[in-house]
């Protein structure tokens, strides 16, 4: 028996992606200094880092929860990713940081795993209906 393809929510990822924002700024603000010393990254990056995640959940939060996702939304949201996880491959390979081998492993997943919302997000917003904005 085969399982129809269902689209995946543009809302249940933003849901998802809000919530480990949120979870990921907690870690990062509350473990810097221990993760920093796991990973040879900065911890005042780390730390800036996870501060910056919380507007960007309350964003993410804010359009999983209402009636309709805007375009411009979901564009914002999909280049945001995009712009993090390029920028966490960058840091490295420009030297502007010297992460050790932990450290490498710890972007590289962080980086894939902000590709992964990327891509279900620009899917799902592909998907969703387009909902025409009345005139002011």
């Amino acid at each position: 028996m085969t399982k129809p393809n269902t689209p995946v929510s543009l809302k249940m990822v933003l849901r998802l992606d809000a919530l480990t924002c949120a979870v990921t700024g907690c870690l990062l603000v509350g473990a810097s200094g221990w993760i920093a010393g796991l990973t040879a990254l900065p911890a005042g990056l780390l730390f800036w880092a996870g501060l910056a995640l919380f507007p960007v959940a309350v964003f993410m939060a804010i359009f999983a929860y209402a009636d309709q996702v805007p375009g411009w939304a979901s564009g914002l949201i999909v280049t945001g990713n995009l712009l993090w996880a390029v920028a966490s491959l960058l840091l490295p390979i420009t030297g502007l940081v010297s992460p050790n081998s932990l450290g490498w492993a710890f972007l590289l997943v962080q980086a894939v795993a902000v590709l992964c919302f990327t891509w279900l997000e620009w899917k799902a917003a592909r998907l969703q209906p387009v909902v025409a904005q009345p005139l002011a």
